[in-house]
């Protein structure tokens, strides 16, 4: 059943947008959180969770953006390809044996027709999806009121992972455990924690690692960096938007050696690793807040709702964030 909307009074009301997550207190619950935040001005959000299995029937929303690529719940609400938004998140798709795994123009064929637009949270992503269809970049921020650097380190070498030591995917257990043995410890944070647990964690250590190898966008690279981090961490989703090799981190080869050598550069250098961790806290906080972001996600949302009869306001030129990163 679609859920049918009016463009009669356009100008009478804000557009409304469903954000579609998977489940409250998880990463996409933040993001959804943070753009309603943050756009409360220019649109009327409300937020559902796939796993509260809601009735989507009870809010006449305009459009609909679905955070996970391979959603398929809200095609029982809707079909209309106009009116929905998909964003791909992850490299899951092309390597999980549960998921296909699926070449590129499998991705698209299957889980993104169902789309009139898709949005990618890396350049990595974008690039690779590009080819096939239109996709826009949607980088996720952070709220710099949670995560700050306190410029305090003291003490030897602390090294750090946050994430779900229960996927595969993140290396945990067969990448960095075995690399702080037995010369390290590596100090490790759930999702059990608060935004404020988070905080005091990442101010903890001086070291966060990233072993992923489907991530898009790793939520605590961003986090860990704008406490004062310095990463140690494989090429996977916006590693390389965010950290130079070499300059203001590490980027190394997928195996435990690797982060071992890693690991020993930054016991030998810990005063540089400080000194970059409070450049890194810098950095982040002048391209990669909300503040910084959410002009992306704007313009997504209006290029979405003129394709169903929305005229975005003159303050808002479509291409201004989105068409400098499509070139590229």
């Amino acid at each position: 059943m679609t859920v049918s909307t009016s463009v009669d009074n356009n100008r009478q009301r804000k557009p409304r947008i469903l954000l579609l997550a998977d489940k409250p207190g998880w990463a996409f619950d933040f993001a959804a959180r943070a753009i309603a935040k943050h756009l409360a001005g220019a649109f009327d959000f409300r937020i559902e969770y796939v796993g509260e299995k809601p009735d989507l029937n009870r809010w006449q929303f305009d459009i609909i953006y679905v955070f996970w690529w391979g959603e398929t719940y809200h095609q029982t609400f809707i079909d209309e390809p106009e009116r929905v938004i998909k964003d791909v998140t992850s490299h899951r798709w092309a390597l999980e044996e549960k998921f296909g795994p699926l070449t590129t123009a499998q991705l698209v064929e299957k889980h993104l027709a169902d789309a009139g637009t898709v949005t990618a949270v890396s350049l990595r992503l974008q690039r690779m999806i590009s080819p096939y269809r239109e996709v826009l970049l949607a980088p996720e921020g952070f709220e710099s009121q949670n995560f700050f650097s306190s410029g305090e380190r003291q003490g030897s070498l602390k090294i750090g992972w946050a994430g779900n030591v229960k996927d595969k995917c993140k290396g945990v257990k067969d990448i960095l455990r075995p690399a702080v043995f037995p010369r390290f410890r590596l100090r490790k944070a759930g999702g059990d924690f608060d935004h404020s647990g988070m905080l005091n964690f990442y101010r903890s250590i001086d070291v966060i690692c990233v072993a992923s190898t489907a991530e898009g966008q790793p939520l605590p690279l961003v986090e860990a960096m704008a406490c004062g981090c310095f990463p140690v961490a494989v090429d996977v989703g916006i590693v390389p938007e965010l950290v130079k090799d070499r300059e203001n981190g590490l980027i190394v080869e997928r195996n435990a050696s690797a982060f071992r050598r890693a690991f020993k550069w930054c016991r030998m250098n810990l005063a540089e690793v400080r000194r970059t961790g409070e450049t890194n806290a810098e950095l982040v906080l002048a391209t990669r807040t909300w503040e910084k972001t959410i002009g992306y996600w704007e313009e997504i949302f209006w290029r979405t709702l003129k394709l169903n009869g929305w005229n975005p306001p003159e303050k808002i030129t479509l291409g201004g964030h989105l068409d400098e990163k499509t070139r590229k």
